[in-house]
Protein backbone atom coordinates (compact mmCIF):
# COMPACT_ATOMS: atom_id res chain seq x y z
CA UNK A 1 0.00 0.00 0.00
CA UNK A 2 1.24 3.33 -0.88
CA UNK A 3 0.12 6.07 1.67
CA UNK A 4 0.73 10.07 0.52
CA UNK A 5 0.34 13.21 2.50
CA UNK A 6 0.86 16.52 1.66
CA UNK A 7 3.00 17.54 4.84
CA UNK A 8 3.97 15.26 8.12
CA UNK A 9 6.52 16.11 10.17
CA UNK A 10 9.36 13.26 8.37
CA UNK A 11 8.74 10.17 6.82
CA UNK A 12 10.36 7.69 9.20
CA UNK A 13 8.35 8.77 11.86
CA UNK A 14 4.99 8.87 10.16
CA UNK A 15 5.24 4.89 9.45
CA UNK A 16 6.53 4.11 12.97
CA UNK A 17 3.01 5.55 13.99
CA UNK A 18 1.29 3.64 11.36
CA UNK A 19 3.13 0.40 12.28
CA UNK A 20 2.02 -1.18 8.53
CA UNK A 21 3.83 -2.53 5.95
CA UNK A 22 3.40 -0.16 2.96
CA UNK A 23 5.39 3.19 1.22
CA UNK A 24 4.95 6.30 2.89
CA UNK A 25 5.41 9.92 1.16
CA UNK A 26 5.07 13.03 2.04
CA UNK A 27 5.53 16.29 -0.21
CA UNK A 28 7.54 18.04 2.44
CA UNK A 29 9.02 17.23 5.54
CA UNK A 30 9.03 19.29 8.69
CA UNK A 31 11.39 17.69 10.62
CA UNK A 32 12.93 15.13 7.76
CA UNK A 33 15.88 13.72 9.39
CA UNK A 34 18.91 11.28 8.10
CA UNK A 35 21.74 9.18 9.88
CA UNK A 36 22.11 10.27 13.58
CA UNK A 37 18.83 12.76 13.57
CA UNK A 38 20.92 14.99 10.87
CA UNK A 39 18.44 17.55 9.42
CA UNK A 40 17.26 16.37 5.93
CA UNK A 41 16.08 19.35 4.09
CA UNK A 42 13.04 18.69 2.33
CA UNK A 43 10.87 21.68 0.51
CA UNK A 44 7.54 20.96 -1.26
CA UNK A 45 7.98 19.61 -4.40
CA UNK A 46 12.07 19.02 -4.74
CA UNK A 47 12.50 16.01 -3.71
CA UNK A 48 11.57 12.53 -3.09
CA UNK A 49 10.73 12.15 0.82
CA UNK A 50 9.84 8.53 1.20
CA UNK A 51 9.83 5.34 3.66
CA UNK A 52 9.38 1.57 2.64
CA UNK A 53 8.26 -0.22 5.88
CA UNK A 54 8.97 -4.59 5.48
CA UNK A 55 8.71 -6.90 8.41
CA UNK A 56 12.46 -7.61 8.95
CA UNK A 57 14.00 -10.19 6.66
CA UNK A 58 17.53 -10.15 7.22
CA UNK A 59 19.62 -11.54 9.96
CA UNK A 60 20.85 -9.16 12.57
CA UNK A 61 24.79 -9.65 11.24
CA UNK A 62 22.97 -8.35 7.53
CA UNK A 63 21.39 -5.16 8.96
CA UNK A 64 24.63 -3.08 8.77
CA UNK A 65 25.66 -3.30 5.18
CA UNK A 66 21.58 -2.96 3.89
CA UNK A 67 22.55 0.92 3.83
CA UNK A 68 24.80 0.26 1.49
CA UNK A 69 22.67 -2.09 -0.90
CA UNK A 70 19.75 0.22 -0.88
CA UNK A 71 22.04 3.27 -1.89
CA UNK A 72 23.94 1.02 -4.64
CA UNK A 73 19.79 0.83 -5.94
CA UNK A 74 19.32 4.22 -5.86
CA UNK A 75 22.39 5.48 -7.38
CA UNK A 76 22.20 2.83 -10.28
CA UNK A 77 18.63 4.74 -10.84
CA UNK A 78 19.93 8.52 -10.76
CA UNK A 79 22.86 6.85 -13.12
CA UNK A 80 19.99 5.91 -15.19
CA UNK A 81 19.18 9.70 -15.24
CA UNK A 82 22.72 10.26 -16.56
CA UNK A 83 24.58 10.87 -13.27
CA UNK A 84 27.91 9.54 -12.01
CA UNK A 85 27.41 8.64 -8.63
CA UNK A 86 29.80 7.75 -5.92
CA UNK A 87 28.53 6.08 -2.91
CA UNK A 88 30.03 7.76 0.55
CA UNK A 89 29.18 4.71 3.29
CA UNK A 90 27.60 3.94 4.79
CA UNK A 91 23.79 5.90 3.61
CA UNK A 92 24.98 8.80 0.94
CA UNK A 93 24.73 9.29 -2.87
CA UNK A 94 27.19 11.67 -4.07
CA UNK A 95 27.68 13.06 -7.44
CA UNK A 96 30.79 16.08 -8.08
CA UNK A 97 31.74 15.77 -4.19
CA UNK A 98 28.13 16.74 -3.14
CA UNK A 99 25.51 14.86 -1.49
CA UNK A 100 22.44 14.13 -3.92
CA UNK A 101 20.77 11.44 -1.95
CA UNK A 102 20.56 9.45 1.66
CA UNK A 103 19.56 6.61 3.08
CA UNK A 104 18.18 6.00 6.60
CA UNK A 105 17.57 2.45 8.26
CA UNK A 106 15.80 1.87 11.27
CA UNK A 107 14.63 -1.29 12.73
CA UNK A 108 11.68 -1.39 15.22
CA UNK A 109 10.36 -4.45 16.47
CA UNK A 110 9.73 -6.74 13.51
CA UNK A 111 9.42 -3.92 10.97
CA UNK A 112 12.51 -2.03 9.02
CA UNK A 113 12.04 1.34 8.49
CA UNK A 114 14.03 1.99 4.94
CA UNK A 115 13.75 6.00 4.46
CA UNK A 116 14.91 7.41 1.26
CA UNK A 117 15.63 11.26 0.49
CA UNK A 118 16.69 12.16 -2.94
CA UNK A 119 17.05 16.32 -4.35
CA UNK A 120 15.48 16.11 -7.54
CA UNK A 121 14.23 19.41 -8.72
CA UNK A 122 16.72 21.99 -6.57
CA UNK A 123 18.21 24.94 -7.55
CA UNK A 124 21.09 25.89 -5.57
CA UNK A 125 19.48 29.05 -4.24
CA UNK A 126 16.60 26.56 -2.79
CA UNK A 127 19.12 25.16 -0.23
CA UNK A 128 19.79 26.63 3.03
CA UNK A 129 23.39 28.42 3.26
CA UNK A 130 24.46 25.66 5.45
CA UNK A 131 23.90 23.37 2.23
CA UNK A 132 24.97 25.32 -0.04
CA UNK A 133 27.99 23.79 -1.80
CA UNK A 134 27.69 20.59 -0.30
CA UNK A 135 24.22 19.67 -1.76
CA UNK A 136 23.11 19.13 -5.40
CA UNK A 137 19.98 17.75 -7.16
CA UNK A 138 19.06 15.95 -10.29
CA UNK A 139 18.19 19.25 -11.95
CA UNK A 140 21.33 21.32 -10.94
CA UNK A 141 23.80 18.34 -12.58
CA UNK A 142 21.31 17.57 -15.86
CA UNK A 143 18.96 20.23 -16.08
CA UNK A 144 16.14 17.88 -15.80
CA UNK A 145 12.97 18.38 -13.49
CA UNK A 146 10.93 15.08 -12.39
CA UNK A 147 7.84 15.06 -10.86
CA UNK A 148 8.74 13.15 -7.83
CA UNK A 149 5.82 10.70 -7.33
CA UNK A 150 6.70 9.80 -11.23
CA UNK A 151 9.78 8.22 -9.77
CA UNK A 152 8.37 5.93 -7.27
CA UNK A 153 7.28 3.00 -9.44
CA UNK A 154 10.68 2.66 -11.26
CA UNK A 155 12.47 3.84 -8.14
CA UNK A 156 11.01 0.93 -6.29
CA UNK A 157 11.68 -1.55 -8.78
CA UNK A 158 15.89 -0.70 -8.57
CA UNK A 159 15.95 -0.86 -4.58
CA UNK A 160 13.62 -4.87 -5.36
CA UNK A 161 16.68 -5.70 -6.64
CA UNK A 162 18.71 -5.32 -4.18
CA UNK A 163 16.69 -7.43 -1.55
Amino acid sequence: MIRFLHRCNSTQDWAKKIKEEGIYICGTQIRGYGKEGRPWYSPTGLGLYMTIVKKAFLPPEELPRLPLKIASAVASWLKKQGLNCELKEPNDIMVNGKKISGILIEKRSEHLYIGVGINLNHKEEDFPYYLKGRATSLFMETGKKLNPLSIVPELLDFIEKTQ
